[in-house]
């Protein structure tokens, strides 16, 4: 139960996680997204004064209160982004033609103000886990950050599935950042790296021999191999938004 339990809870909060950010994306295309913000940004705030509270506490259930405290946070950001309220100051279509450099300024442009807030996010949690006994929380979170930033850089630089489908309307301008490509050498290295990750952070589960030390690395090392798996979909016809039922394309799309 010692593996078995974070692998388990660590899938379900992805799921769960995932299909209630879908719901709220959709629901924030109707209407303005504001008010869901707000009471999104008010859980996201106590999710960051739980996580100073859980530092002291080394045991299974707090490792898993602080990866829960993590994904939370996450979940805020995310809607933030999806529902267009942070996003970047770009907010046109790509230009036609635009590549190399531009290109990449163009797309860091129309996302910057999101990726800022992350990095400050991992910041702040990193410094927050120094001498800390439980670090669950800034170690989901700067997992979900590097394989989300993984993911960008492959859907920028070329993939063969890039889902654009699934970008909400708000954001259907970054479409165009993303058409359908060959992998290349990037998605290969990147795709090793995360198994490596993966790897490295259930063997460091495996060594430990704090209880709330390993279930914290468990937990951080199942995001990391569902990660794994959504860098698959990129290339791969696995449709994984079937997990929460979207499998209608004009669905996912329109809401």
């Amino acid at each position: 139960m010692e593996i078995a339990f974070p692998i388990l809870a660590g899938i379900a909060a992805w799921w769960a996680g995932t299909g209630t950010l879908f719901y709220l994306a959709r629901r924030a295309n109707y209407s303005d997204p504001s008010p869901l913000l707000a009471g999104i940004s008010v859980v996201a705030l106590v999710a960051g004064v739980m996580v100073v509270f859980l530092r002291p506490l080394d045991t299974p259930v707090a490792a898993a209160l602080g990866f829960g405290m993590a994904v939370l946070l996450w979940g805020w950001h995310e809607f933030a982004f999806l529902s267009g309220v942070m996003t970047g100051p770009e907010r046109r279509p790509c230009p036609p033609g635009l590549r190399g450099w531009a290109r990449f300024r163009y797309g860091f442009n129309s996302l910057s103000h999101h990726e800022y807030a992350l990095a400050w996010t991992v910041v702040i949690l990193g410094a927050s886990s120094v001498g800390a006994e439980n670090n669950a929380a800034f170690l989901a979170f700067a997992v979900l950050w590097g394989m989300r930033i993984s993911a960008k850089l492959n859907l920028f630089f070329g993939v063969p599935i890039p889902n654009a489908h699934l970008f909400p309307p708000r954001l259907r301008h970054l479409t165009a950042l993303v058409p359908p490509r060959s992998p290349g050498l990037f998605y290969l290295l990147s795709v090793v790296a995360v198994a490596g990750v993966t790897w490295a952070l259930f063997q460091a589960g495996l060594a430990s021999s704090s209880l709330g030390a390993r279930t914290g690395y468990f937990l951080a090392a199942t995001l990391s191999a569902l990660s794994l798996l959504e860098h698959l979909a990129m290339v791969l016809p696995l449709r994984i938004e079937g997990l929460w039922g979207l499998d209608d394309d004009e669905e996912v799309r329109t809401g």
